[in-house]
């Protein structure tokens, strides 16, 4: 019997594979305000531990993102499930994509995030 993937299993390798997720990111920001492909994937690492921050329940997870313009967060966000499955696997937990778990952690960092002074 396939063991099925925990949300714990899948948080582990989001993290192992944090480069990897990174740099499939980054292009994906293009066009927007974020610069060179440095700078793409500067801010994507950022985000991407914004959202492990807030997944974590850590306190004001968006301090670890940049200040970026609303259109570098809603391009991540948009994006944030098909990298996932890309880089954990098919098989990542539907409860850890759900609206209450890692993407759900990753929009409501970004809207505190985007309504900071």
């Amino acid at each position: 019997m396939e063991k099925i993937m925990s949300e714990a299993d899948a948080f582990r390798l989001l993290e192992q594979r944090r480069a990897a997720f990174t740099a499939a990111a980054a292009p994906l920001l293009a066009g927007t305000e974020v610069g060179s492909p440095a700078d793409a994937a500067d801010a994507a690492d950022k985000l991407l531990g914004m959202t492990l921050a807030a997944y974590q329940g850590r306190l004001k997870p968006e301090a670890a993102a940049p200040a970026l313009r609303r259109e570098v967060y809603s391009r991540f966000g948009d994006n944030l499930v098909p990298l996932l499955k890309d880089i954990i696997g098919r098989d990542v937990p539907v409860a850890f994509l759900a609206l209450t778990r890692c993407v759900d952690a990753y929009w409501r960092s970004a809207a505190r995030a985007v309504d900071a002074p």
